[in-house]
């Protein structure tokens, strides 16, 4: 339990993304704990069938999907393929074995307590960085989001914990869990995450309303309209007083864009819904089903690798069946829910089962705008698990054989997840040469950058897109004019290539280090690929225009920046670039023109 409340709280320093693969390895580890820790209930048949269908859809679609590998271990960054969601499976049972039943007492309180400690050392850092610092280190023009390493992250951490705590707070005098969600509520309201604010929001008010008015029923309206009006009044304040939370709350730029990854997302899906494209294969399949409207209003400089919708998420991961299974097993653990709580009497069990199961909804309405990640999907499985695990557990002669089967299959599971935890915290440690290497291609040490990426490559040799991100890395170096790094990427984003050939984001890469090598032809026809697979994608048609202008095809070239910059809702450059031709050209009054509209978009 230590463990599984302090994943959030872990991330690797000196990593290049710190924050999936170490928690990761924490997890597996919770994982084979609480397979070998005494039960105090278990799962029912029809949740072990269920969750058999989950794992069983899942493998079907993967092995239908184009890339076998990526479906079955994931892709960078999130890792989300067969040994997480079996990860998940994993703690959802370890949660019925552990937080289950009426013996678990004990071991529900240790989860509260220990998220209440998670949440007060994470809100003064959510604080900091909603205040402009950068504790953890960061950019500065970019959502922080603490240990999560992603902003909305950050608030379902908060949004889930908040909830949990929040019917222990009202309904018990446990001092520790009213300071505990007041510091999980802080968390969700600094993470700036709208749809996280909003359901905290909405279930706080259910929450504070149903005792207010138990309140004005026992004789003390006074008591009851003052806890009501302090947690709106509260949460009001709070939203309104940080400024990058009050920006973002009535911003609109987020919700269109999701508006049109959600049709774009449609698109790619709509012949392939039935087995879905298989995990980390979104993020290629993309780009070929955008359009001019997506382009221009949400930009496609950072290409997404998730529809941040939940739904489509799992139709694309594992197909409309495997969409099936994972709504079954949520209705399954609402209805279980919802009975327990209506025969149990008001005790901590009660309340936890309350908490828990509003966590797990609010998580879910939450993911109706974003993805899933481990450092958050992971706490959801363990509490739906201590939801649905309250069959007995048979001792001595009334144990079957069924039973002593399930005992191997414990055992086994143990293994592949110490296994697992071995291998995740090798690739974890991978992290740090590609951070290494990152900075080293930034610097123009491209030979040590070079060494620094091959040992990463070699700690996860099964992991795609370490090439892609050497290629990536020395890309940024090679537009500076560096030969050495233009030949590097070249040889990274080849290998890329050649172990995804539809990743746009290596052809990319591919397409820098040859025209930085003087290799212009072979990067036409590189980038030739890219605009012919998706025509909507800016960088490609601007790279082309400048190899274009390289050869003297003035008027090709202008015709590529001027598409390039038609197609990014940020066409600066693309401008600058535009006006330079034209001036070279001998166009003098298009270059005017071209000013005046930077003047505009500046």
């Amino acid at each position: 339990m230590t463990l599984l409340v302090a994943t959030p709280l872990i991330m690797l320093p000196g990593g290049l993304y710190r924050f999936v693969l170490p928690k990761l390895a924490i997890l597996l580890l919770v994982l084979c704990l609480g397979l070998l820790a005494p039960a105090t209930s278990r799962l029912g048949r029809p949740a072990v069938l269920i969750l058999a269908a989950i794992v069983g859809t899942y493998v079907i679609a993967a092995l239908s999907s184009e890339d076998l590998l990526a479906a079955l271990v994931g892709r960078w960054p999130r890792y989300e393929g067969l040994p997480v969601l079996l990860l998940y499976v994993g703690l959802l049972v370890v949660g019925a074995r552990v937080l289950g039943g009426s013996s678990a007492a004990k071991s529900r309180q240790y989860v509260v307590h220990g998220l209440c400690f998670s949440m007060l050392i994470l809100a003064p850092i959510a604080v900091a960085e909603a205040a402009g610092l950068r504790p953890l280190g960061g950019a500065d023009d970019i959502r922080p989001g603490a240990t999560l390493g992603n902003a909305t992250d950050l608030g379902l951490a908060g949004l889930i914990a908040c909830l949990l705590l929040l019917p222990t707070a009202l309904w018990s005098k446990n001092k520790l869990a009213q300071i505990g969600a007041a510091a999980a509520g802080v968390v969700t309201v600094t993470s700036g995450s709208r749809a996280c604010i909003l359901i905290v929001v909405i279930c706080g008010i259910l929450l504070f309303g149903f005792k207010a008015f138990q309140l004005f029923k026992s004789g003390r309206p006074v008591h009851a309209i003052a806890a009501f009006a302090g947690f709106v009044g509260v949460a009001a304040v709070l939203s309104w007083s940080i400024p990058s939370v009050a920006e973002r709350l009535f911003s609109m730029e987020t919700v269109t864009g999701r508006v049109y990854l959600w049709e774009a997302s449609l698109q790619a899906l709509s012949g392939n819904a039935f087995l879905g494209l298989g995990a980390g294969q979104f993020v290629d399949a993309l780009p070929s089903h955008l359009s001019d409207a997506f382009a221009k209003n949400v930009g496609t400089e950072f290409p997404a690798d998730s529809p941040h919708l939940v739904l489509l998420q799992l139709v694309s991961a594992g197909g409309l069946f495997f969409l099936l299974s994972v709504a079954a097993a949520v209705c399954t653990v609402i209805v279980i829910g919802v009975r327990r709580i209506r025969t149990a009497p008001l005790n901590e069990h009660k309340l936890f089962l309350i908490g828990a199961l509003v966590a797990m909804c609010g998580y879910g309405f939450a993911l109706m705008t974003h993805f899933t990640s481990p450092g958050t999907t992971a706490l959801v499985c363990v509490l739906a698990g201590a939801i649905l695990g309250n069959a007995p557990v048979l001792e001595g002669p009334a144990k079957s054989r069924r039973d002593k089967a399930l005992d191997v299959a414990r055992l086994s599971a143990f293994g592949l997840a110490l296994v697992g935890a071995i291998v995740a915290g090798v690739a974890a440690s991978a992290e740090i040469p590609m951070k290494s290497g990152t900075d080293l291609a930034a610097g123009g040490d491209i030979p040590k950058a070079t060494k620094e990426f091959e040992q990463a490559r070699a700690l996860r040799p099964w992991d795609q897109d370490i090439d892609l991100l050497a290629a990536q890395a020395f890309a940024v170096r090679a537009v500076t004019g560096d030969t050495t790094a233009a030949a590097a990427a070249t040889t990274w984003a080849r290998a890329a290539v050649e172990r995804n050939p539809s990743s746009m984001e290596a052809l990319t890469a591919l397409a820098i280090g040859q025209l930085g090598t003087g290799d212009v032809q072979a990067a036409r026809k590189t980038l030739d690929t890219q605009i012919e697979r998706s025509p909507w994608t800016s960088e490609p048609h601007l790279l082309r225009g400048l190899a274009k202008a390289s050869g003297q095809d003035m008027e090709g070239a202008i015709a590529d920046i001027e598409r390039a910059a038609a197609l990014t809702p940020k066409p600066e450059r693309a401008l600058n670039i535009l006006s330079e031709l034209y001036v070279v050209s001998g166009q003098p009054e298009k270059a005017t023109e071209v000013e005046e509209r930077l003047a505009l978009v500046r």
